[in-house]
């Protein structure tokens, strides 16, 4: 009638770890305080910094003068014109919800 059950290679491996840890502890090893979370800008070494996409092609837009057009600028504002061209057959029979 034994009262404590015995371990399992899981209960075996946590109490391992476990006693590692406090081990870890007393020896002093073991971080004493979080590292920093860097919140700097990288630079390369040529001096330029990392862009996101959007703020590259708009970069590049700006240099060569191009100009995003306003109107009917979706796929939705366009979608009776794409169908037609894409499947003829279809073009009057549709309608957008």
């Amino acid at each position: 009638m034994n009262a404590v059950p015995e371990l399992s290679g899981v209960d075996l491996a946590r109490q391992a770890l476990l006693a590692a840890r406090e081990a870890a502890k007393k020896n002093g090893a073991g971080r004493a305080t979080k590292p920093k979370r860097r919140t700097g800008t990288t630079l390369r070494r040529d001096g330029r910094e990392p862009l996101g996409l959007g703020v590259a092609i708009t970069m590049m837009m700006t240099e060569r003068g191009l100009v995003a057009p306003a109107a009917d600028g979706s796929v939705l504002a366009q979608w009776e014109t794409i169908l037609a061209a894409a499947a003829p057959e279809l073009a009057g029979g549709t309608s957008r919800r």
